[in-house]
C-alpha cells in the first residue's frame, strides 16, 4: 500500500529543500525551516508535497489506544510507560512524548499547498483534487488535535481554549490557543471547501490513504457525531452509505474490514496499532469479555492467542491495517445517530444489518433477542458495546470513551496499579513539555 507513497516522498524530499522539516531548529514553534532554492510549481511537485504531508501525519491513535480499556501490558516498555499510565503531567524518564509537532508539520504543508498551488497552475481536475485533499487533511489534523489536547465539546463550552490555529505557512510569530468554536469553524470551513474541489470518490488500492469525496463525508459524519449533532451526523453517514455500503461477510471471510484491501475501505491513513504498541500490548480481560467467543465470528479473526493472553491481529508490518474510515464504522455512526434522535427501531435495524455479517446464525439470533429486549439508555449502552467490538484496536476507543462516559480504567504496569478515575481531567492530554517551551502561549 505505502510503497506507492514512497515515490512521492522521494520527490518531495528534493523539492522539500524549500520546505524541509528542520529538526535542528529548536527555537521555532513548528520545527520547519525553509532552505534551498527549488520552488514547488508543477502539479507533480504539489502532489509530492501533499504526500509528504500525509507521511508526516502522526500515528497517534496507536498511542491513544494504550490509554484505553482495550489493553493490558504484556511486557514492560519504559518508552510507553507514561502514556500507558496516564502520567504525562509527570512523565517517567525515557518515556516518549505524545505527538504534537508532527500535527503542525502536516498542517504547514497543507497550508503551503492551499496558498501556493494556484499561483503556478490553472484549475484542473487534478489540481482541484490536490487542493481539496489539502483542505480535508488540514481539517482532519485539527480535529485530531482538539480531540487530544482540548476539552470534549459539550455544546456549551465553545469558548474553551483549544489549540493554536495556523492557516498560513508562517514559521514564526505568536501562536495563542484558539477556542473550540474557532477551531471547529475552521474544520467545517475546510471540509466545505474540500467538497467543492474534490472529484475522486475513491482511489485505487495503494493510494487509499488519500482523501476522497466519500472520505470527506465520512469525516463530516464523525465530526458531527463527536459534537452530538445527530441529525447532521445521520445525513452525512447516509451520504457515505449511498456511495459505499458493502460489508465484509465474516461467514465467507476475505480480508479484515480494516484492511486497505477490504471492500469496506474508505480511507486508510491512521494506525490503530504499530510495531511498538503491538509488542507491548495484550488484549485486556474487559475487552475480551465483550465478545461471544463462539458465535461472534470477529473473535477468531480479530485476536490470536499468545500464551494465556490474546493479541490483536490488526497489525501488519506492511501497513495493511491502517484505517481511518470504513463502512462498518459509518453504519455504527448511523445507528448511534438514529438512537439519539429517538428512532430506536431504525437504529436497531441498522445494527442488525451489520451484525448479520459479523455473527453466525446462532450468534445473530442471540444478538437480535438481546437488543430487541433493550430500550433507552440500556440499548444505547449495548450499541456502544457493539461499537467497541466492531472497531476493536482501530484507534477509536480512546476518543469514544472520552466523548461518551469517560469511565474509570485500571492499568497494571510492572506490578504497580494505576487508575484513571471516571471523568478524570487526564482524558484531555497536557501539551508536551517541549511544545510548551517553544510556545509559551500553551
Amino acid at each position: 500500500n505505502y510503497i506507492i507513497m514512497k515515490k512521492y516522498i522521494i520527490k518531495a524530499l528534493f523539492i522539500g529543500a524549500v520546505l524541509s522539516t528542520g529538526l535542528t531548529s529548536c527555537d521555532r514553534f513548528l520545527d520547519i525551516t525553509p532552505t534551498g532554492k527549488v520552488i514547488p510549481q508543477t502539479e507533480e511537485d504539489f502532489r509530492a508535497l501533499l504526500t509528504r504531508a500525509y507521511n508526516l501525519y502522526p500515528q497517534h491513535k496507536a498511542l491513544a489506544n494504550l490509554k484505553t480499556d482495550e489493553v493490558k501490558a504484556g511486557t514492560t516498555n519504559e518508552s510507553l510507560q507514561t502514556i500507558f499510565t496516564w502520567s504525562e503531567a509527570s512523565p517517567f524518564p525515557g518515556s516518549k512524548d505524545f505527538p504534537y509537532i508532527s500535527f503542525y508539520q502536516t498542517i504547514f504543508y497543507s497550508n503551503y499547498i492551499i496558498e501556493n498551488t494556484l499561483r503556478y497552475n490553472t484549475s484542473t481536475a487534478e489540481i482541484n483534487q490536490i487542493l481539496g485533499e489539502a483542505y480535508a487533511l488540514r481539517a482532519y489534523t485539527y480535529f485530531e488535535l482538539i480531540n487530544l489536547y482540548a476539552p470534549v465539546y459539550t455544546g456549551s463550552n465553545g469558548s474553551a481554549k483549544a489549540v493554536p490555529l495556523v492557516t498560513s505557512p508562517q514559521l514564526e510569530g505568536d501562536f495563542p490557543r484558539a477556542t473550540l468554536d474557532e477551531v471547529y469553524a475552521q474544520i467545517f470551513s475546510d471540509l466545505d471547501k474540500a467538497l467543492t474541489l474534490l472529484n475522486k470518490s475513491q482511489f485505487d488500492e495503494g493510494y487509499n490513504y488519500r482523501f476522497t469525496t466519500v472520505a470527506t463525508h465520512a469525516l463530516k459524519a464523525r465530526v458531527h457525531q463527536y459534537r452530538r449533532e445527530w441529525a447532521n451526523a445521520l445525513a452525512e453517514a447516509e451520504t457515505v452509505l449511498a456511495a459505499k455500503s458493502t460489508l465484509v461477510d465474516f461467514n465467507a471471510f476475505t480480508f479484515l474490514p480494516s484492511s486497505y484491501k477490504s471492500v469496506e475501505s474508505i480511507m486508510n491513513l491512521d494506525a490503530g496499532v504499530t510495531s511498538e504498541t503491538s509488542r507491548f500490548a495484550m488484549v485486556s480481560d474487559e475487552h475480551l469479555a465483550l465478545f461471544d467467543r463462539t458465535n461472534d465470528l470477529r473473535f477468531a479473526q480479530y485476536f490470536v492467542a499468545s500464551g494465556t493472553n490474546y493479541k490483536t491481529k490488526k497489525f501488519s508490518s506492511s501497513n495493511e491495517f491502517k484505517v481511518s474510515f470504513r463502512v462498518g464504522e459509518i453504519m455504527l455512526i448511523k445507528a448511534e445517530a438514529l438512537a439519539r434522535l429517538g428512532r430506536e427501531t431504525d437504529s436497531k435495524n441498522t445494527l442488525l444489518a451489520l451484525a448479520a455479517k459479523r455473527y453466525n446464525s446462532t450468534g445473530l439470533a442471540n444478538f437480535t433477542t438481546t437488543i430487541n429486549g433493550l430500550s433507552g439508555n440500556a440499548y444505547y449502552a449495548e450499541l456502544l458495546n457493539e461499537r467497541a467490538r466492531e472497531t476493536s484496536f482501530e484507534g477509536l476507543r480512546w476518543f469514544d470513551l472520552r466523548r461518551t462516559t469517560q469511565p474509570s480504567i485500571i492499568h497494571v504496569y510492572d506490578g504497580t496499579t494505576y487508575t484513571l478515575s471516571a471523568g478524570d481531567a487526564r482524558y484531555t492530554l497536557p501539551f508536551p513539555r517541549e511544545a510548551r517551551l517553544k510556545n509559551p502561549n500553551l
